[in-house]
């Protein structure tokens, strides 16, 4: 879901548009009773247990099988960029639409030159797992490069195992650096502005001793062209992922931008 939406977010997967936020919830309704999972011919029926809500409204579409699945690819041509199927649903003309796409790759969505260089960074504070792996996607990120000192999450989806997974099933590459991380307890008593400031400034002061860390993050930018540096807060200014890029900016006159 998104924000405070009730509705669910998607990312292009191999078969089109998929939520890894739904999946998971399908999982926990079916371990705690309200749902039954059924899979037939490589298909997953879903099914609710008990009774629904009297004045619940679903709208739901006719088609089923191939059929959705075609609808879905017309109204949302995003979400078929790495498709595997469209060959076997599409004939003709329109398999040849769907095909160019796919060699186009995401040009049609992105919002920057894919070919110009730029170490982004990104937080995920406020933001859904789809939404965030969107971004990453539309702005044609190739690796993300995780600098929290202790990759945790309770929000699903950020936690270093299950963020890796989903990064690289969409064909993001995922990194993680510790060290370029700020521990835990040197951020547990600020408060104010001015305390984020000195302790950015005191992190700042220590990079030149990171410099094999720094000369990593910067290798994987020339490798890689477009890379994230990617920590918890919204606000680049309140997070330490800001001093890292501009101190690689900096020094290779690369551009860095937030997302």
């Amino acid at each position: 879901m998104s924000g405070n939406s009730d509705y669910y977010e998607f990312v292009p997967y191999k078969f089109g548009p998929y939520s890894f936020q739904l999946n998971e919830d399908l999982d926990i309704l079916q371990r705690n009773g309200f749902v039954a999972l059924e899979y037939i011919q490589n298909s997953k029926l879903i099914k609710a247990v008990g009774d629904s809500p009297k004045r619940a409204t679903l709208r739901i579409a006719p088609e089923r099988g191939n059929a959705l699945i075609r609808k879905a690819y017309r109204e949302y041509p995003y979400y078929t960029i790495n498709s595997e199927i469209t060959r076997r649903i599409f004939r003709g003309e329109e398999l040849e639409l769907f095909d160019n796409a796919k060699q186009a790759g995401i040009a049609p969505f992105i919002k920057n030159k894919r070919e110009e260089q730029v170490l982004f960074t990104i937080g995920y504070e406020g933001k859904h797992i789809e939404g965030f792996i969107n971004t990453l996607i539309q702005n044609n990120v190739r690796s993300l490069c995780d600098v929290r000192k202790n990759p945790l999450s309770r929000k699903f989806g950020f936690s270093k195992g299950k963020l890796k997974h989903i990064t690289e099933a969409v064909g993001i590459k995922y990194f993680h650096i510790p060290d370029l991380g700020i521990e835990s307890d040197k951020r547990s008593s600020l408060t104010t502005v001015e305390d984020y400031q000195c302790l950015f400034s005191n992190y700042e002061e220590t990079l030149p001793n990171l410099s094999p860390l720094l000369q990593q993050v910067y290798s994987l930018l020339r490798a890689d062209i477009r890379i994230a540096l990617m920590c918890y807060e919204r606000k680049p200014e309140m997070c330490h992922r800001h001093v890292i890029s501009d101190y690689i900016a900096n020094t290779h006159t690369v551009r860095s931008t937030d997302l």
